[in-house]
This record gives structure tokens, C-alpha cells and sequence, in this order.
């Protein structure tokens, strides 16, 4: 039996290099989210930062980006909560997205798929994990990972029963980002939260265009470009699709090995 869970994506345009300014945003999110009992609450990829993380200290910045993370857990209860900022693993950056369940810091997934200059920045990820939360067991990807079938297909397999998707994605990848985004909801038979940042930021266009989609690849809600917005809509858990579109049971995995 399918359960609903009310989601809202978070399309606004955090402040380069400014983790004060940004976190204000994703702590006010977080309360009007708390108090409109939304139960999955998605804030885009690098956030708490800004995407340009190279023109700063990245160390001083990464060190006020995981303070905020602790201090937006703090300020959560019911709401789960995933959002997008620089991480330090083991001596090495990452660009990862926080999950906060129950008021606490439930996990992290570290990128796996780095796009262009990132890879001077960050490490990639190398795993990709499945979060039990009470909002629902999440497949969490960043940005580029939408554009490799596998992750969501990986994920989906490892019992995701929602995938979400922060992105920093930039003109001129509108189109893109749509068919990715309802083909990766579609293809799994999974809800899928899309959340984009908004704003220019080192001559970079962000445009938003955030979307919500059922498990048919349906918009169930979908934000304009460049507009702030808090989208949202409500998406069901364990979905089953048509009768006749069943790909996870469909699939023959011994031809796929390659």
C-alpha cells in the first residue's frame, strides 16, 4: 500500500562564499517547512557555499559550511531535510549532499560524477548509498549523476523509494535537465525531487526550473527559470507504476554487464 509524503524543493540563489547568508536561507526554509509539515525538504547542490568554492579559502569555507550543517540539524524535528554543500573526507574536499533526519546528521552522499572543473577541486565520491529516513528510503544524487542512467538505476535496486537531485545546472542545459529528470523517475518507477539553484555567479547562468515528478515522469509541480521559489507537491512511496511498465521486473541484468 503506497504511503504520501508532502515534498518541497528550495529554488533560490545562495550567495557566493557567504555560508551565513545561506544558511539564514536553508534555516528559514527549514522552520516554514517544519511548520507546513512538509516531510522531505531539498535544498540544491553547494548551497551552504555557492558553486565557485576555488575562489576562496576552501578550507575556512568548508569549516563554516559543516558548523552550518550541525546548526540547521539543530533547528530540525519533523522535516527531513537534504542539502547540498562542500565536505572535508579523509583530507580531500567533496561536493556531497547532508541528509538531516530527526534532527540529526543522518549521512552524506559525496558526488560521484564530477562535471568539468570540479575534478580540480573535489574528489569523486565511490559509493552510492541508499538513506532510510522517515521521509522514505532516499537515492540521493548531485547534478551530473542525473546524466548517467546507472545511479538512479543503482540506487533504485538498493531500494530507493524517492530519488533526489540538488543540482547547480546552467544555461544552456534547460532542455536537459527535463528529459533527465522525468526519464530517470520514469525508467525506475520512482518519485523524483529535482532542485535547482537560481542566480549568476562567476559569469555562470543557473536557471532553476526545478521539478517535482511522480513515478510516470509526470511533473507533479515545476518551477519557471529564475524565479525564487519553495515548490511544492505531494508524491506517493513504494508507487507501483502501470501494470504494464513494470522495467525493474522486466529487466534481464545478464545482458547489461557492460
Amino acid at each position: 500500500m503506497s504511503q504520501e509524503i508532502t515534498v518541497r524543493a528550495v529554488q533560490r540563489r545562495p550567495e557566493l562564499g557567504n555560508v551565513e547568508y545561506n544558511v539564514g536561507i536553508a534555516k528559514t526554509a527549514i522552520e516554514e517547512a517544519e511548520a507546513d509539515g512538509v516531510d522531505l525538504l531539498v535544498l540544491p547542490e553547494l548551497f551552504l557555499s555557492g558553486y565557485h568554492i576555488d575562489e576562496f579559502d576552501i578550507a575556512a569555507i568548508v569549516g563554516s559550511a559543516a558548523d552550518a550543517v550541525d546548526r540547521l540539524a539543530a533547528a530540525t524535528s519533523e522535516t527531513t531535510v537534504v542539502i547540498g554543500t562542500p565536505v572535508e573526507l579523509d583530507g580531500e574536499y567533496r561536493n556531497s549532499a547532508v541528509v538531516i533526519d530527526e534532527g540529526e546528521v543522518f549521512g552524506t552522499y559525496h558526488k560521484t560524477h564530477l562535471y568539468g572543473d570540479e575534478e580540480s577541486v573535489f574528489e569523486s565520491g565511490t559509493s552510492l548509498p541508499v538513506f532510510e529516513t522517515t521521509a522514505g528510503n532516499l537515492g540521493v544524487q548531485v547534478c551530473y549523476d542525473i546524466e548517467f542512467p546507472e545511479v538512479s538505476r543503482q540506487l533504485t535496486l538498493a531500494g530507493a523509494e524517492v530519488l533526489v537531485t540538488p543540482l547547480a545546472n546552467m544555461r544552456p542545459f534547460q532542455s536537459d535537465q527535463q528529459i533527465y529528470g522525468a526519464a530517470r523517475a520514469l525508467e525506475n518507477i520512482r518519485p523524483h525531487v529535482v532542485c535547482n539553484r537560481i542566480g549568476k555567479e562567476q559569469g555562470v547562468e543557473f536557471f532553476g526550473a526545478s521539478a517535482i515528478y511522480d513515478e510516470r515522469g509526470q511533473p507533479v509541480v515545476s518551477a519557471g527559470e529564475d524565479i525564487p521559489i519553495e515548490l511544492t507537491g505531494t508524491i506517493e512511496l513504494t508507487a507501483e507504476g502501470a501494470d504494464t511498465l513494470q522495467y525493474i521486473n522486466d529487466r534481464r541484468p545478464t545482458l547489461y554487464e557492460n
